[in-house]
């Protein structure tokens, strides 16, 4: 975890940080607090005043790992750990997590909100990093990774990580949203083909024979955290020449997971902490991933369990209760084909105004559109939006805009008498508070795709062909 997350953690937690740089010590407004204001001169010293009763030399062991370039923490007593960062240069940071603040009440919660934050962001740079990958190698070896195939690669790791956030999105705002159901067995095979990559350059094999649907309580996003760190960290572990398997069973009303390697396996010791958050065996990583895979099997009414002995691997068994078949699933859909969504007579009579800022996301707007008939003037700006000649079918107005709020725009467009039905598009949620019959307006979350954009389009211009037919 990099330290400017670490400082923000700190400063939304109240958690005492303390940074070695350029030969002094400072602390963030938490830690100067604790210390009277004074400005603290050595790192071991100002941790101890702040700690109290502590062991001087498991402190200076962590710290001296920390400079050093390896990441360690430490429990000095109940309710209180340190964790020791480098700072580069081998300087380092601790971070001083007590329960006797004001704020005792709530860090537990808040804390969990950090970890499920560091995870999201891990979980996007990893999506980012395989869109990023395939994209090259489909550039450059084609022969090794076909179009189609690298295609949907990227489309999928796209979707993960738009669940991804907006499942963040969703924590800060506070919302609850009922509970949909995804399939799990294909989240493993997604995640099997996405791991590939990476294991057959350690020369690690990774199957599974998940053939059957096995449909569970939860969103995708979420499913697809807990099996993504299961098996990247049984990939990890493993010694060349490895492998990492991942199966799926029914168990009455539930459905087991067994993520299993033939990896070193773990002691006793690191058994009993390996979900305690910033524990890790392994030199690199923030040991964070299996604290928030036990608190995303917890959230869905599930258990998880491990089995292990070293140098005989390591298998990790996660039950969730089976989700009934008939309810609506929240799972992405394969996006349908753009001829499917709307058709040539459809759109014939559609002049669809577009307002975004971002050339890129305009031009694909614009030629999606132009794929199926649709005529679309694009501009960039609201004023520019305003000097247009209309009437238009609609509108979809990007929430943020350089010169103002999409929202505010819709309201003069209307004024003006430019268009009736609009969307908004944005990256956020709609506002938990919006009245349907105060917004008319439809949502249409960023990323889309061209799917989802003809979907919307064609919702906003039908009323306008039903009043054609009508007459």
């Amino acid at each position: 975890m990099s330290l400017e997350i670490i400082r923000w953690i700190a400063n939304e937690l109240r958690l005492a940080l303390l940074e070695e740089e350029a030969g002094a010590v400072r602390g963030n407004v938490e830690a100067l607090e604790r210390l009277g204001g004074d400005a603290p001169t050595d790192l071991v010293d100002a941790a101890a005043s702040l700690l109290g009763t502590v062991e001087r030399e498991a402190l200076e062991a962590i710290v001296s790992e920390a400079r050093s370039g390896v990441e360690r923490s430490m429990t000095p007593r109940a309710g209180v750990r340190v964790l020791a960062m480098p700072n580069g240069d081998g300087q380092a940071a601790l971070l001083i997590s007590t329960h006797d603040s004001s704020v005792a009440e709530s860090v537990q919660a808040r804390a969990a909100a950090a970890d499920l934050a560091a995870g999201v962001s891990h979980e996007v740079a990893n999506q980012l990093s395989a869109i990023a990958g395939w994209a090259h190698v489909a550039l450059e070896r084609p022969d090794k990774a076909p179009p189609e195939e690298a295609l949907s690669l990227i489309e999928k790791s796209a979707h993960v990580a738009r669940d991804a956030t907006q499942d963040l999105l969703r924590m800060v705002r506070n919302t609850n949203h009922e509970r949909p159901r995804t399939d799990l067995s294909v989240v493993v095979r997604d995640v099997v083909r996405l791991l590939r990559p990476e294991a057959q350059t350690k020369r690690v094999k990774v199957h599974t024979e998940v053939d059957e649907a096995n449909w569970v309580e939860g969103k995708r996003s979420q499913l697809f955290s807990i099996v993504w760190n299961l098996a990247h960290n049984a990939v990890q572990m493993v010694p060349a020449g490895g492998e990492v398997s991942l199966d799926i069973r029914p168990r009455g009303n539930l459905v087991e997971l067994e993520v299993r390697d033939n990896g070193p396996g773990m002691s006793e010791s690191q058994q009993q902490r390996v979900f305690e958050p910033y524990f890790t065996t392994r030199t690199e990583g923030t040991g964070l991933g299996l604290a928030i895979v036990r608190g995303t099997v917890e959230s869905l009414g599930g258990t998880i369990r491990l089995d292990t002995s070293p140098g005989k691997g390591a298998q990790f068994r996660i039950q969730l209760p089976e989700a009934g078949v008939n309810r609506e699933s929240e799972l992405v859909p394969k996006p349908a084909r753009i001829s499917r969504v709307m058709k040539p007579d459809e759109a014939k009579q559609a002049h669809v105004l577009v307002v975004e800022d971002d050339d890129g996301v305009r031009g694909l707007i614009s030629t999606t559109l132009a794929l199926t008939g649709v005529t679309s003037t694009c501009v960039a700006n609201g004023a520019d939006a305003l000097a247009c000649k209309g009437p238009f079918s609609a509108a979809l107005v990007d929430l943020t805009l350089p010169d103002e709020r999409g929202d505010i725009l819709l309201g003069k467009l209307r004024k003006a008498g430019l268009v009736k039905r609009a969307a908004i598009m944005s990256g956020a949620p709609p506002p938990d508070d919006a009245d349907p019959d105060g917004h008319p307006e439809r949502w249409l979350r960023k990323p889309f795709d061209p799917s989802d954009l003809l979907v919307t389009i064609r919702e906003l211009v039908e009323p306008d062909e039903a009043a054609a037919n009508a007459s």
